[in-house]
């Protein structure tokens, strides 16, 4: 009788040490990818200071062009300074708080209604589940690859435009929302799901089971549906109607599918959703002002030039 107990212990660790490890090397890549890339990225900028500086009264634009196959079209010029930060971002943020917070006094009613024994033996409920929770991660930075890839091989800067970009804001709202996670320490609904005001400081950092607000999975697949909206509606704006949809309704059913999991309270789900919304956002902004940085200049072709049996790509590494 003592054997079969302790089988199933050893079992289930045996079925968590790959999470575990997994979301430890996801952490480390993160941060590893931020102390890599942004003081890069800082060195670059602070490179190109030492060129002449325009004139006050010369404006300076970029050219953006659609580029597929051959094709070089619709072409527009549009003025480069973009502010990162503005102040109706704090008020939107604050709106995200007040909305959250308001969800805390029904987080526990909630999270029992997902874990309903009628509703977790819902086969379609689970399959359902299953799929929409892979659609958030690892899925959405899958498609973020392969639209990028997809894009160089069709030879459509706006598609690996698309994928890049993505990836940014993905990364971008990855990082902030592991950060936060540990920082802030708020206990799963898996752990005591009659607690959702269990928070303990930074304790996050040593024991997984106090990483619940924000939701990474939700952040990560909110800030890949506002870059699809945002790219779409910039290179292919007659999708954009049915790009908005889908991209949002995915994303919002990965946070269902991570309170039917019990991973995580409502609030963290509303949480998710606008740290990786601003995310997206926040990236769009820094690209748009800074056409030259780093990372259009490493991964993104400079120019598309035809040859007798197709195209070449030509990348600008440097200035």
């Amino acid at each position: 009788m003592t054997l079969r107990p302790s089988g199933r212990r050893n079992t289930v660790l045996l079925n968590q040490a790959p999470h575990q490890n997994m979301k430890q090397l996801l952490r480390v890549a993160f941060l590893g990818f931020v102390c890599l890339t942004w003081p890069a990225s800082i060195v670059a900028q602070m490179a190109s200071q030492t060129l002449p500086a325009p004139h006050p009264s010369d404006k300076v634009t970029q050219k953006s062009c659609r580029l597929t196959g051959l094709a070089v079209g619709h072409c527009a010029n549009f003025d480069q300074h973009v502010t990162l930060f503005r102040r109706r971002d704090a008020i939107a943020a604050l709106g995200v708080v007040a909305v959250a917070a308001s969800l805390v006094s029904v987080d526990a009613s909630i999270a029992r209604g997902f874990q309903r024994s009628s509703v977790q033996t819902n086969q379609g409920l689970k399959g359902a589940s299953n799929v929409f929770n892979t659609v958030g991660f690892p899925g959405s930075v899958i498609v973020s690859a392969a639209t990028y890839f997809i894009g160089l091989g069709e030879h459509s800067r706006p598609m690996a435009t698309f994928g890049l970009h993505s990836g940014e804001a993905i990364v971008l709202g990855g990082v902030l929302a592991e950060g936060l996670q540990m920082t802030i320490g708020r206990a799963r609904p898996s752990h005591d799901i009659t607690d959702p005001r269990d928070f303990r400081f930074a304790k996050g950092f040593s024991d997984d089971d106090y990483t619940s607000l924000p939701s990474a999975h939700v952040t990560v697949a909110f800030a890949a549906a506002t870059t699809a909206t945002i790219e779409t509606r910039r290179s292919w704006p007659g999708a954009t109607r049915y790009v908005i949809p889908v991209a949002y309704g995915a994303a919002a059913l990965a946070g269902a599918s991570r309170m039917y999991k019990n991973k995580h309270w409502a609030s963290d789900v509303v949480a998710g959703a606008g740290l990786g919304t601003y995310s997206a956002v926040l990236f769009d902004r820094y690209n748009r002002g800074h056409p030259d940085n780093i990372f259009e200049r490493v991964f993104l072709p400079k120019s598309v030039l035809p040859e007798s049996r197709g195209v070449t790509l030509v990348w600008s590494p440097l200035r």
